[in-house]
């Protein structure tokens, strides 16, 4: 009796194989791409948060010194992440409120964080308006209850 599944040729099991193993190595292949890419977007992600952290910490900073005076850039030394801030203070001169009145004392204060992850520059800015006399204290005796 003969069997009831035809016989193949010698070679086709051996090519079968080959074939099985470049579909595999493709497979993985992209999967390792994948993964690399997944891991830049993570780096990415986390320099992105530091360069927030950075902005909002160095703007704060600036925005509340009692004595603010125009100047910079200001540097700042990187972190271990390398994310550092450059900071300018801009006297405004010819700032106008709503009704058209000259506003004394204002000041521009501009922060950018950049960093340099392997050729790839990041880079994002903040800025806010400061009145020069907002922290600084108050000198002389209070005014006496009833005007007196």
């Amino acid at each position: 009796m003969k069997p009831l599944v035809p016989s193949r040729p010698r070679g086709m099991i051996l090519m079968e194989l080959v074939v099985a193993i470049a579909i595999f190595g493709m497979v993985a292949l992209g999967l390792m791409r994948a993964l690399s890419i997944g891991a830049q977007t993570a780096v990415v992600g986390q320099l992105e948060l530091r360069m927030l952290l950075r902005l909002q910490s160095t703007l704060t900073e600036y925005s509340k010194v009692q004595r603010i005076e125009e100047g910079g850039p200001f540097n700042s030394d990187p972190d271990e992440f390398g994310v550092y801030t450059v900071t300018d203070i801009v006297k405004l001169d010819k700032l106008e409120n709503a009704d058209g009145q000259i506003l004394q004392d204002m000041f521009h204060i501009i922060v950018r964080a950049e960093y340099d992850n392997f050729g790839t520059k990041g880079e994002m800015m903040a800025d806010t308006y400061r009145y020069a006399k907002l922290y600084q204290t108050q000198t002389g005796a209070p005014a006496a209850p009833g005007g007196q």
